[in-house]
């Protein structure tokens, strides 16, 4: 009885516990990625003027 528990233990709780493990870094990987790509949306703003402003110095 005692190894059948530890059989299902190892192949059924521990890959359930593996996969929501890894989903859920993942879920936070991305919210972090997200969160830079938002950080540097201001910087790009800002670069799409400056290069306009130098086209219009340059005529």
């Amino acid at each position: 009885m005692l190894l059948n528990f530890v059989m299902a233990t190892m192949f059924i709780v521990l890959p359930a516990f593996w996969v929501a493990a890894l989903g859920w870094v993942g879920v936070r990987a991305g919210n972090a990625i997200q969160g830079l790509a938002a950080g540097t949306r201001d910087a790009q703003v800002a670069g799409g003027k400056g290069a306009g402003v130098a086209l219009k110095a340059a005529k």
